[in-house]
């Protein structure tokens, strides 16, 4: 019995075996993290601005402090570190690029972590989450996963402007098929509204758009988290820092939850009288788990596979969202239904977001 797991091993080698079993979690985790936080909605245990469920997102991303021993232990087993005095928090981020020779003299050393930096992040993430969780609410999860996709082009345009990293012609080519795919979407939309008020497809436009917004914020936020971790020297620890700014935003969000979701809780939460209440608390645990474990999967898959291959599991992962939501949940909900302009717009994009990671140089930090 044990021959046939060594022959496995032996043919597909232990460092291919480690980066697809990443892959797999990452787009299990993915799935289940997107499908929980819509089944939570669905049984009235959440709204968008209850930020309940961005709080255990937020709670995922401490989780991978946990983790930071052993993904240490793995690249390097002479990790030095510099003392926190030795960053000058009045200057910010403002730094000096590391050259590659001078990080290759330093070998693996972890700097000290800019906390300054890390809450301007954190606010910054706040405000992403915000948006795309009161449009995730309207548009469902189909749509969002679709719209977040391309979350791996806005931050190219960011750091094109804001970092001075160029850009190729099949690149630019993707921005526009994106923008044309979004926009054959939103007309994918109204299909689903035809015997609607026009109240319901105002809501589904205003759903749409806080999407693209809270995307848009969330390339700020990609790009913003690059920079930290490109223009310290030495860099802090991905990690680490993921880890950090799930502190500063899990501190936000509770007060958020003390100040308005508490003393409106009756009227925000309605959960189906059907639903036991230990189910509803153990989908907030696993979508905890699994936004850690996915944050997790994205910085092993970063570091080993590159942002191409992860881009392109993105894109796999927004088609089987897209998929599944319709299965699940069209005969309830028709803003999940797949439509003749949602599939082809979907498709559009999918293709372009992909188009564009094939196409662009490495090194571009997108979206979990």
């Amino acid at each position: 019995m044990s021959i046939m797991p060594l022959r496995f091993i032996k043919m597909f080698g232990h460092d291919r075996l480690y980066i697809i079993f990443h892959q797999l979690l990452f787009l299990l985790t993915g799935l289940f993290t997107t499908l929980g936080i819509q089944w939570l909605f669905y049984k009235g245990a959440a709204t968008g601005d209850s930020y309940l469920v961005q709080l255990a997102q937020y709670l995922g991303m401490v989780m991978v402090g946990l983790l930071i021993p052993f993904m240490v232990r793995n690249r390097s087993k002479g990790y030095s570190s510099v003392p926190d005095d030795a960053v000058n928090e009045a200057e910010d981020i403002q730094m000096n690029p590391m050259h590659p020779e001078e990080r290759e003299k330093l070998g693996h050393v972890e700097g000290p972590v800019p906390h300054r930096s890390i809450m301007k992040l954190a606010v910054l993430d706040v405000v992403a989450n915000f948006c795309v969780t009161l449009g995730f609410a309207v548009i469902g999860s189909g749509m969002y996963q679709v719209i977040y996709s391309s979350v791996v082009i806005w931050c190219a345009i960011l750091a094109y402007f804001f970092m001075g990293r160029s850009l190729g012609r099949l690149q630019w080519l993707a921005i526009l098929g994106v923008s044309a795919g979004l926009a054959i979407c939103s007309l994918g939309s109204s299909d689903n509204k035809k015997q609607a008020s026009t109240a319901n497809t105002t809501i589904l436009m205003f759903g749409t758009l806080m999407t693209l917004g809270g995307t848009f914020f969330y390339s700020c936020v990609y790009v913003y988290s690059d920079h930290i971790l490109s223009k310290h020297v030495p860099p802090p620890l991905a990690a680490r820092v993921c880890c950090y700014t799930g502190m500063y935003t899990s501190v936000l969000s509770l007060v958020w939850v003390a100040i308005y979701t508490i003393p409106r809780f009756d009227k925000l939460i309605h959960i189906d009288p059907t639903v036991p209440i230990w189910q509803v608390f153990g989908m907030y645990v696993l979508v905890v788990i699994a936004n850690g474990t996915h944050a997790w999967n994205y910085y092993e898959l970063i570091d080993r596979t590159g942002s191409v291959a992860t881009g392109i599991l993105q894109g796999l992962r927004a088609v089987l969202v897209y998929v599944i939501s319709h299965a699940w949940y069209c005969s309830t909900d028709s803003a999940q239904c797949f439509t003749v302009h949602k599939g082809f717009g979907s498709l559009l994009v999918i293709s372009c977001v992909l188009l564009f990671t094939l196409g662009g140089k490495s090194g571009e930090k997108a979206g979990h």
